[in-house]
């Protein structure tokens, strides 16, 4: 037992260790303060917290109420007593302990973003979004404010908007915009109803005819918006009307180069970086005509043998094609460094970066040769076209994996152990890298990589790199040779992959031979029952014998933006995958691609003895808990097969869902 004057040292020393997510020896320490001094207010309060993040709430609750009692007006400790409510789904109680916070401590801007989070979870989605921009308004930087108001913006269509409203909303999508630690496509389409409005839309469909769209004074405005230039740079224009119009005014801009008209490209240089930056992020999928593609070529060879840099004429050839296309432009452009900062950005972005992606392949291991054949078409289309091209992600928000699994599984849960304070992550197909960020939510965790294609290895590890991540290894493999890996995993994610290989069965059993006996495995696996409108699509592109070329994905797309009645059609750009080149490739045109049904994926579980736990995230399980409400945990699958028959673009992404091994 510690001595009462060594208290504070004794405090002091445990803080350090708990700031370093050392729990074992910062929770002895605390313990060992209260035995001397039970009513010692601090211990209390960050034990309480301590076991909150370990994912003991009963534990948690306890040592945060005697902090309470020992002090009420402690707001620190109701809002870290309201993380424990929502972690026992205890919204209300949640909410509670959110504006007591708030009325003990107004600024508090952790609470307004907890209770953000709390009224989204009861369905308060305007609460929700206002408090999210309270937290805000006290701290621009408030991280996980500015990620849950992102998410939930990818949820929550704005409607009804007042003037006055929509010039706040403008100011605070601005902010999300300039921030480079978000989803911007997850805000696009509200960003996009704050541009435009009901009326101001209704005449671009009007106008996209009209033979000269840059005399429009409608057209001069939105190019001017600072907010249209960051969505062209950071988020992919998810909208058919805005293609068609932009494709147009690309076409304009050409002309006005051709025809000496300076004005012109002085007056739209920042758009046309922008632009650029767009079509270089969406791999070139708008739709370009013969004319347009002669005087391209003629351009790249003007700008090849031009001694001088012409700054308009490179930023109209990168929106037409990728800078790093020519081995010339790109020695010249390496080390340029002009006076306009994004028009370096669209250099570093075109040139620079796939660059030190060339430059990385040889520091990817690979495990060995690729044998199998199905394997070897799949590891060339993601050669090609690395899926997807991304800019930037969420940050991380590390937190205890048992935690990430309950809150994605919800209803369900599963008790916490220790063998997660330290997790071994596999993630088996990690294309381009955008779920390694997702898996640094895992705390203290070591992730390795596995991908098919190198070009998407090294697009991801650049990306890594470039954040400084450094608790991830990467290799080139099959997922069919990891039999021979000769390690094990606490956690495995493989989403969106096993159903491009010719048996996935065989890939899921080598996942599970990968995985420890304590361990969850995460899948995403193809509905066929929501992917019904794919097949239909697949029709039409081969009744038209469309391949997986540039021009024939651009010319199939065509039928897709002018069609006006096809329901299968209108689903496909309804995806954001419809807009990039790699996206529609993964979408319609790949090489390989399996699709299951509950009852198949049932029996598939059942033959390898393993226990469902739900699916990931859905947003249908209210609605599924309505009508099945014996199934506390929405883990029945007969029943959820019922719901998806009679509610078929449930799963219109996929079957994304955790399991793990039944221990005999």
């Amino acid at each position: 037992m510690i001595e009462k004057i060594k208290i504070k040292e004794t405090f002091d020393l445990a803080s350090k260790y708990h700031q370093k997510n050392n729990f074992k020896k910062a929770e002895n320490l605390y313990e060992s303060i209260l035995e001397v001094d039970p009513n010692h207010l601090e211990s209390n309060f960050r034990l309480g917290s301590l076991f909150a993040q370990i994912n003991n709430l009963k534990k948690a609750k306890s040592y945060l109420v005697k902090a309470i009692e020992i002090e009420p007006l402690h707001s620190k400790a109701y809002n870290n007593l309201g993380i424990v409510f929502i972690r026992l789904r205890e919204f209300k109680k949640a909410k509670i302990c959110y504006e007591k916070a708030i009325e003990i401590e107004p600024n508090q801007e952790e609470a307004y973003s907890n209770l953000g989070l709390v009224l989204n979870e009861l369905g308060e989605n305007k609460k929700s979004i206002i408090s999210y921009v309270k937290a805000i308004e006290i701290n621009p930087n408030h991280l996980n404010a500015i990620k849950n108001i992102s998410i939930l913006f990818k949820q929550v269509q704005l409607d009804n908007l007042t003037e006055n409203n929509l010039l706040k909303l403008k100011k605070l999508f601005l902010l999300l915009f300039k921030r480079n630690d978000i989803e911007h496509n997850d805000i696009f389409f509200n960003a996009k109803t704050i541009l435009l409005t009901n009326e101001k839309y209704k005449y671009f469909n009007k106008i996209v005819v009209s033979d000269l769209l840059l005399e429009k004074a409608i057209i001069k405005n939105i190019l001017e918006e600072e907010l249209f230039h960051l969505m062209l740079q950071k988020s992919l224009i998810q909208d058919r009307l805005l293609e068609k119009i932009l494709t147009k005014i690309r076409q304009e801009i050409l002309s006005s180069l051709i025809n000496f008209n300076q004005d012109i490209l002085k007056s739209k240089f920042e758009f046309m970086i922008s632009l650029a930056e767009q079509c270089f992020f969406n791999e070139y999928c708008f739709a370009q005509s013969k004319e347009e593609i002669g005087y391209i070529n003629q351009l790249r060879d003007s700008i090849e043998n031009e001694k001088e840099i012409n700054e308009y004429e490179i930023a109209i050839l990168g929106c037409y094609i990728p800078l790093n296309a020519s081995e010339i432009i790109g020695k010249k452009l390496l080390n340029y460094k002009s006076k306009n900062n994004l028009f370096n950005d669209l250099i570093s972005l075109q040139i620079k970066e796939p660059l030190k992606e060339k430059e990385l392949l040889n520091s990817i291991k690979s495990f060995d040769r690729v044998s199998d054949s199905v394997s070897k078409k799949v590891r060339n289309q993601y050669e090609e076209n690395p899926y997807p091209r991304w800019r930037y992600s969420y940050r991380n928000s590390p937190s205890n994996p048992v935690v990430i699994i309950n809150n994605q599984i919800k209803p369900n849960k599963i008790e916490s152990n220790d063998k997660f304070n330290n997790p071994n992550v596999l993630i088996a197909g990690c294309g381009t890298g955008k779920h390694i960020f997702i898996a640094q939510n895992y705390l203290n965790a070591k992730i390795f990589v596995v991908d098919l294609s190198k070009a998407s290895l090294a697009y991801a590890k650049r990306k890594t790199d470039e954040l400084g991540i450094d608790n991830v290894e990467f290799l080139q493999a099959d997922i069919l040779q990891l039999e021979n890996l000769n390690r094990k995993f606490d956690l495995i994610e493989s989403v969106g992959v096993l159903h491009h290989m010719q048996d996935p069965v065989k890939g899921l059993k080598v996942l599970l031979n990968l995985l420890e006996p304590h361990g969850f495995l995460k899948l995403g696996l193809y509905s066929k029952i929501a992917r019904n409108y794919i097949i239909e699509v697949k029709k039409l592109i081969k009744k038209n014998n469309f391949k997986n070329s540039i021009d024939d994905i651009r010319n199939f797309r065509q039928i897709v933006i002018n069609d006006k009645k096809d329901k299968s059609l209108k689903k496909i750009y309804e995806k954001t995958d419809f807009y990039s080149t790699s996206g529609i490739r993964d979408l319609l045109f790949h090489v390989q691609e399996c699709h299951y049904k509950l009852d198949e994926l049932k029996k598939i579980l059942l033959d390898f003895n393993l226990e469902f736990l739900g699916f990931a995230d859905l947003n249908m399980k209210n609605e599924y808990a309505k009508l099945y409400s014996k199934d506390k945990k929405n883990i029945f699958l007969d029943n959820w097969n019922k719901f998806e028959i009679d509610n078929p673009d449930t799963f219109t992404g996929m079957y994304n869902f955790w399991i793990r091994k039944i221990i005999k």
